[in-house]
């Protein structure tokens, strides 16, 4: 081999052993393999993370399920109205109240008892304004066998409290008439109202009129504003 092949051949050599060098230095790092200590470690942290999503997924549906219980209310105690003392009338005037014991004369006649004549004035849905007052007038006979005194009251037995109790001015005597009254307020709001009044004796007895001297005295008005 003559001196200028030689020297080519050097040339070429060298370039060959450049060009290996290069394309050493660019081949990627093998990756480094993890020692069984790191791989437990790595292990650990996704089960803990792992456990720790499931935990909170678990405290999410707990707190769904307590906000979607239905409130529970406490309920009032059912009370029953009251029975009225008193059976109630049906009708306004010629009602039955509940009697009560009256003494008797020696022919059967009940001392006291009464009948109904009529209206003085007000009569049944009588047209008033709110808080009208006037002095409502029955008249009655005495149709028992004693005298009704001054000790005897007219007192409002059911109904709306439209009036006040009334009473007897004189003594009445059996046979004679007599003009009993209450004074009565119309209610502030528009409406029917009625009140049913009866007679007592000196002791608080009461009686009416009719059959069974259980018939009460009423009265009836229409309250228009």
């Amino acid at each position: 081999m003559n001196g200028k092949n030689s020297k080519l051949w050097l040339t070429l050599l060298s370039g060959a052993l450049v060009l290996i060098f290069a394309l050493s230095a660019c081949q990627p790092a093998a990756e480094k393999t993890p020692s069984p200590e790191e791989i437990a470690q790595r292990v650990a942290l996704t089960q803990q993370a792992a456990a720790t999503e499931a935990f909170v997924q678990t405290l999410i549906a707990k707190v769904d399920e307590l906000s979607n219980q239905p409130t529970w209310t406490p309920q009032p105690t059912y009370t029953p109205f009251p029975s009225p003392t008193i059976a109630a009338p049906t009708a306004v005037v010629g009602t039955p109240a509940a009697p009560a014991p009256q003494p008797t004369a020696p022919s059967g006649t009940k001392c006291y008892q009464m009948e109904f004549l009529g209206d003085v004035n007000y009569p049944p849905d009588t047209i008033v304004s709110p808080g009208d007052t006037f002095i409502k007038k029955w008249k009655i006979k005495n149709t028992g066998t004693c005298t009704w005194t001054t000790d005897f009251d007219i007192i409002l037995v059911w109904g709306d409290k439209i009036g006040k109790n009334g009473d007897i001015a004189y003594d009445v005597k059996p046979g004679d008439t007599y003009e009993v009254e209450v004074k009565v307020t119309a209610p502030m709001t528009a409406g029917t109202y009625i009140g049913y009044w009866m007679m007592t004796d000196n002791q608080g007895a009461r009686f009416g009129y009719g059959p069974g001297g259980d018939y009460s005295l009423a009265v009836k008005i229409q309250v228009v504003k």
